[in-house]
């Protein structure tokens, strides 16, 4: 479900208010605090309204748009020295006296450096881990004379009877190799013969048991050459099968694989090896731990997602098959706002079969090709890599297009700064840009502080330009945020629309 447009009509009613609110206050709590230098060539005092702070017009009256009286605006600007963190040699300043911070409930924290952990959370469905699914088969037409194993659902070892089998062929093939022991064929014969019972499914026990009693079994028992739980049976009793038939299917459930839709946004923070806790409606309060193994080269265009597959130990089989969960995978930041290394980079890994991992080259276990090496840095990182410039989310104000702050460059005087920020980690936004370490920022009231720039023609939150912007319309409707692409006289042009 889209909740975008439920959140921008949140957001621009918030907005509305706090505009509201910024007007009636700023009357009160502002006025005197914003250095003089008035907006008309002629000095004549501006008039706009607390609700639309970019109507400006000469005289008093009522708001083109919202029909509210005008409040008395002569916006300002204070110029400052050049500062690293600003983004230009000259800032508007907003002054606040201690009375108006009390009463605006302003407060301020200092920007520092941190650890921090970006979370991706996603929803996944627990799968059967593909490597360990098995079907076992007939190997020879007959008929099924008894079944052990006669339901879904149970756990077979090696060596567990499956079916007693009546097969015409099966005891061919025994007197074959009786009649070729008893006429002391050659060696070739022999050996031919009983590799045809062991291809057909027998055990080399039982081949070995025919030879020593010199009798053949009309019922030959088959069992499980592997260990795991019976997911689907198709065996029936005193039913007949043909060679190639399917009689079971096995799943060992030791491990299972969790299947996570992740969006295209958050693949640029996902690697192999990234720890990932799931929890589950089943088991409360219980978390498994599991590790990104395999990342799907191909998107999904649908839902704009990738499959990333986990890997989790389960040897108590506790998850089943076909459960959702929630994910959480924890990714720390370096200071520039990417993922951290997961630490795997340098050891060896099969490229058929990324669950082998190990320091040192070599060859698969499972199919023997050349292990692989992780490409990544080797080195392990410093802790000063790990402390993140961060600024506090309360502290941000971000429009969909700007990302702004309100720094306070001096006890009670505060000036907009746009920032570029990395991914959300909990309570705070990596800083890629605009701030510096020891700045305090306003992590409350900001919308307030907003407002009253706006009232005063300042550069804000959703007018960059600020006075720059509104001074060729100080006698007309309102512009848009974007330039506007006609204007004639009084008349205002429709707002610009926002998607989203």
């Amino acid at each position: 479900m889209n909740f975008t447009p439920l959140r921008t009509s949140v957001f621009v009613v918030i907005a509305l208010v706090v505009g509201l609110l910024g007007g009636v206050l700023g009357v009160s709590f502002f006025r005197g605090h914003i250095s003089d230098a008035p907006l008309l060539a002629d000095g004549a005092q501006v008039w706009t309204c607390s609700m639309h702070p970019q109507v400006r017009l000469p005289k008093p009256g009522k708001c083109p748009i919202c029909s509210m009286p005008l409040i008395p605006a002569k916006p300002g600007a204070k110029s400052t020295g050049t500062n690293a963190a600003a983004t230009t040699a000259s800032e508007s300043m907003l002054e606040l006296s201690d009375h108006a911070r009390a009463m605006a409930s302003v407060a301020t924290a200092v920007v520092e450096r941190r650890a921090l952990t970006h979370e991706i959370r996603a929803v996944g469905k627990v799968q059967y881990n593909e490597t360990t699914l098995a079907v076992i088969n007939s190997r020879v037409d007959g008929y099924i004379e008894r079944l052990y194993v006669d339901f879904t659902g149970v756990d077979v070892q090696a060596g567990d009877h499956l079916v007693d089998l009546y097969s015409p062929d099966l005891l061919v093939a025994q007197q074959e190799l009786l009649i070729a022991l008893e006429n002391r064929a050659g060696t070739n014969l022999i050996e031919s013969a009983r590799l045809k019972l062991l291809r057909w499914g027998l055990t080399p026990a039982q081949v070995d048991d025919l030879v020593q009693r010199r009798k053949t079994s009309e019922r030959v028992t088959l069992f499980s050459p592997i260990r795991g739980t019976v997911v689907e049976k198709m065996a029936v009793q005193k039913g007949m099968v043909k060679a190639g038939e399917m009689l079971y299917r096995l799943a060992n459930l030791d491990s299972v694989w969790l299947y996570l839709d992740l969006y295209e946004s958050e693949l640029g923070r996902v690697q192999y090896g990234q720890p990932v806790d799931l929890a589950t409606e089943a088991h409360p309060g219980r978390v498994f731990s599991g590790r990104i193994w395999f990342i799907n080269p191909v998107l999904t265009e649908e839902s704009r997602t990738v499959k990333v597959l986990v890997n989790i130990a389960n040897t108590d089989h506790a998850l089943k098959p076909g459960m959702f969960g929630s994910a959480v995978i924890r990714v720390p930041l370096l200071a520039d706002g990417r993922a951290a290394p997961t630490g795997i980079a340098g050891q060896f890994t099969c490229p058929m079969h990324p669950l082998v991992l190990q320091p040192q080259p070599g060859k698969c276990k499972l199919c023997g090709m050349a292990l692989t090496q992780i490409p990544g840095p080797t080195a392990q990182l410093k802790p000063d890599e790990l402390n993140v410039l961060a600024v506090p989310v309360t502290a941000v104000l971000d429009s969909g297009v700007r990302t702004l702050v309100y720094v306070e460059r001096s006890k009670g005087q505060f000036a907009p700064v746009e920032v570029k920020l990395g991914p959300r980690a909990g309570d705070f936004f990596p800083v890629l840009g605009g701030l510096s370490g020891g700045e305090r920022v306003a992590v409350r009231g900001g919308f307030l502080l907003d407002s009253q720039f706006q009232v005063q023609g300042l550069p804000s939150l959703f007018y960059a330009q600020g006075q720059a912007a509104v001074a060729g319309h100080q006698h007309g409707g309102p512009p848009a945020p974007a330039k506007p692409a006609g204007h004639e006289g009084h008349a205002a042009p429709k707002p610009a629309e926002h998607k989203h």
